[in-house]
């Protein structure tokens, strides 16, 4: 059964409204911005969902993903581009076999402003828009909150690189306010937080204008316990970064994330290799005496998302998608550029970091091209033999995405699933272990794949040892959840906990 929720403000039905208009401004120019997805206009409730196969009966917690979508019309349709859409969250809860899904938007101080205003009210920041004013009182920058969701310390947390996260009610989904680990952060933190596989901490970062600061946050109390600044030499954009044992290891690239700039209503997201002449570089803190070290590697590119990365007596080895560039041209950084201008396809790379000579060597991985690179978590920061991603093979106007792969670090074999009847657009996987597994690659692979017939999303689980096109299960969702960026699992032990440590109010 499932039971849909009072309209969102503004949202019109298909055909003259502004979505159709939204998409028909995103198949003008070239498919300048992307929008890769239907809106969806309602928050969600349903429960018993149809399956097709079978759910593992070791199966159970909570899918957390992030849903991401313009709630009023934008500014400016011609300047829209999907990093932009208001935030909600998407749960897929499972447990006993049985399915049941909830998507609310995350009510942030911003989004309560449009609301009440009935319309958009903030403009873009990835390509601009003019700066108009704003009602009194309302926040001076935009929370998004659209880009990863996940429980810490008994909060179900949502994150955007430009604020606060905020925290949500693991159950409800009820927006409960923005979140700050007591104190710890003052203006915003990464959406990339990894989980020490040891303690349990969050470690996790914020960059702003030319210097990041590093993190570490309690998995008991959410307190942040360790703090360190150093500058980048440059205001880049920092998105993600991955973790060795003892290491934080981040690519400082020519993607620059330009404040001043989204300030005057021009576009923030620039790529400009004059900010770092020599090429991207490899910055990596020692968590335990906060030394940074740099290594060049001579190329210029940028890091979409990170597999992993482990030390080795000479130095690391990291893992990751790099893209050959990443945000409008600092020749013509006020004229946005085409979608495959902008971000074209990312392809699996090693860099080895040599501690003698401060440099980075590199080797392709895999030659299929593909984005939302995952692994067992629990190998953070040590050798693995499997990693998991969607694949971008094909440039289409409706999707972002087109398969799953599964790359072999081992042998440098990548094995890619199609979709079963017609499926596409998978979202990033999600890699959830087996109940008492103690290999790596024995588990679950979670990911929601769109169907066209019907215009609505599946949640297909898929077992990783016997990585094939034909999934475990097909739970059918209500909706089609928009294409967006991150999510994560809760075990049903972790859900529980979150959603017992809730106040009874």
């Amino acid at each position: 059964m499932a039971r849909r929720r009072a309209r969102c403000a503004g949202a019109d039905d298909e055909g003259p409204g502004w979505r159709g208009r939204l998409r028909t401004a995103h198949a003008r120019r070239d498919r300048r911005h992307r929008y890769p997805g239907r809106c969806w206009h309602e928050e969600t409730e349903a429960f018993d969902l149809p399956v097709v196969g079978k759910l593992p009966d070791d199966l159970a917690g909570a899918l957390f993903r992030i849903a991401n979508n313009p709630r009023f019309t934008p500014l400016d349709l011609e300047r829209y581009h999907w990093w932009e859409g208001d935030g909600g969250v998407a749960a897929t809860y499972i447990r006993d076999g049985k399915a049941s899904f909830r998507m609310k938007w995350v009510m942030t101080d911003t989004m309560k402003v449009e609301v009440e205003a009935g319309e958009a009210v903030y403009p873009g920041f990835v390509n601009g828009n003019e700066p108009r004013p704003l009602p009194e009182g309302a926040p001076p920058a935009k929370n998004v909150a659209n880009t990863n969701v996940g429980i810490f310390a008994d909060h179900l947390l949502v994150y955007f690189e430009g604020g606060l996260p905020y925290e949500m009610h693991p159950g409800s989904l009820g927006t409960k306010g923005s979140f700050d680990f007591a104190g710890g952060i003052d203006v915003l933190c990464t959406a990339h937080h990894k989980i020490d596989p040891k303690t349990g901490d969050m470690l996790f970062f914020a960059a702003v204008g030319p210097n990041l600061t590093w993190y570490q946050a309690d998995a008991v109390t959410g307190r942040v316990v360790d703090t360190f600044t150093f500058s980048m030499g440059c205001p880049a954009m920092v998105h993600d970064y991955i973790v060795s044992e003892h290491h934080a290891i981040f690519l400082i690239s020519p993607t620059q994330f330009r404040i001043d700039r989204i300030m005057q209503g021009r576009p923030g997201v620039l790529w400009d290799p004059a900010a770092v002449p020599d090429g991207s570089r490899f910055a990596v803190l020692d968590r335990r005496t906060h030394e940074v070290t740099w290594y060049d590697t001579g190329v210029m590119l940028a890091p979409t998302h990170f597999f992993n990365a482990h030390e080795t007596p000479a130095g690391f080895v990291v893992d990751l998608h790099v893209i050959e560039r990443l945000g409008n041209p600092a020749t013509h950084a006020d004229d946005p550029v085409s979608s495959h201008t902008w971000f074209p396809p990312a392809m699996a790379w090693r860099f080895t970091l040599d501690r003698a000579t401060k440099k980075a060597s590199n080797e392709v991985l895999s030659g299929v091209a593909g984005e939302f690179p995952k692994i067992n978590d629990a190998w953070l920061g040590r050798p693995l033999r499997y990693g998991c991603f969607a694949t971008t093979r094909g440039l289409s106007p409706l999707t972002m995405t087109d398969g799953m792969a599964r790359y072999d670090f081992t042998t440098g074999q990548t094995l890619v699933i199609e979709g079963v009847d017609g499926l596409t657009n998978p979202s990033e996987p999600v890699f959830v272990q087996r109940r008492g597994a103690a290999e790596e690659n024995d588990g679950y692979l979670l990911s929601l794949w769109w169907n066209p017939a019907t215009g609505l999303s599946e949640l297909l689980v898929h077992e990783t040892v016997e990585f094939a096109r034909k999934p475990l299960a097909r739970v059918k969702l209500p909706v089609r959840v928009p294409f967006a960026f991150h999510g994560t699992w809760a075990e049903a032990e972790q859900l529980d906990a979150a959603i017992a440590a809730q106040p009874t109010d």
